[in-house]
């Protein structure tokens, strides 16, 4: 159970449904005051995300409750939702708890109550301090300059490439004196020479 069962107030035209105290607990979000003194949210975000639940809910409890003439849509009640304060947030408050909803045939109004939060409760952000003592003092470590003559790099690919193209003036010097020294046998004797690699070897 998220809700006391709705109440009719007459004297404003809506009903009123309080949320259970655990419930109104879990539904607490962060706000601050902004520069002209109103109370807003800090993350808007997560109040989009209370309001999705909140409507899930109330719809579910309303259903097996048989609060409704006729069962909302979730989508119809959410695009109806107010959010107001009780009451402005004073210096200190620096969070708000949704305690009550307002329906009319009309409007959905979120009434959250701004309080103060202690630290603990609302925990902060914070990071490791690089210069405090702990284990993360040894993750940096400063290198020196070498002192050894540079080295110059050499690529792999082109030494390659040089060493192929080089292999391959070779073999082709190689057939131009093989072809001269067949010529130069055949000058000599009237007959090609016989093409056994084994006696061109």
């Amino acid at each position: 159970m998220s809700f006391v069962p709705p109440s009719w107030d007459a004297a404003n035209g809506h009903y009123v449904i309080n949320l259970l105290p655990a419930f109104a607990d879990k539904v607490r979000t962060v706000i601050k005051k902004d520069t002209n003194g109103s109370t807003v949210f800090n993350d808007n975000d997560a109040v989009e995300n209370f309001t999705d639940m909140v409507i899930t809910n109330l719809i579910d409890e309303g259903s097996s409750g048989n609060w409704f003439a006729k069962l909302p849509s979730h989508e119809q009640l959410v695009k109806r939702v107010r959010h107001s304060f009780k009451s402005l947030a004073s210096h200190d408050d620096n969070s708000a708890s949704l305690t009550t909803l307002l329906l009319t045939p009309k409007v959905v109004t979120f009434l959250w109550t701004p309080s103060f939060v202690a630290s603990s409760s609302v925990p902060q952000i914070s990071f490791e301090d690089s210069d405090s003592e702990g284990s993360s003092e040894g993750d940096e470590v400063e290198i020196s300059e070498s002192a050894l003559p540079p080295v110059e790099l050499v690529d792999d690919a082109q030494e390659t490439q040089e060493q192929y193209l080089l292999t391959r003036l070779r073999a082709a010097r190689a057939r131009v004196e093989a072809e001269q020294i067949r010529m130069q046998y055949f000058e000599a004797t009237g007959r090609m020479p016989p093409d056994s690699e084994d006696e061109d070897e």
